[in-house]
């Protein structure tokens, strides 16, 4: 059996440390069409259950990321890396 918070061939996995009052993070963003992504994300709220899922915009997902990388906090994508993926140009 797969581990479902495995990212998918046509996702992005961002682990991002808790932080403030923000639970540590995982997301799961899927590729971008029509300046939205599908997000799964677990939390420490619910880490050994299914995902939180979503549609989002492409600048509310950056904006999420770009936050957490300001209050320096750990992640495992980079900044760059995570707006290629979002600008379509990510492997």
């Amino acid at each position: 059996m797969s581990d479902p918070r495995a990212a998918g061939a046509d996702e992005l996995g961002v682990l991002i440390a808790a932080g403030g009052h923000e639970p540590e993070r995982l997301l799961m963003i899927g590729r971008p069409a029509h300046a939205r992504v599908h997000v799964r994300e677990w939390s420490t709220h619910n880490w050994a259950g299914p995902p939180d899922e979503r549609d989002d915009s492409i600048e509310a997902v950056y904006a999420l990321c770009e936050r957490a990388s300001n209050e320096r906090r750990r992640m495992t994508a980079a900044l760059p890396r995570i707006r290629a993926w979002l600008d379509g140009r990510g492997r």
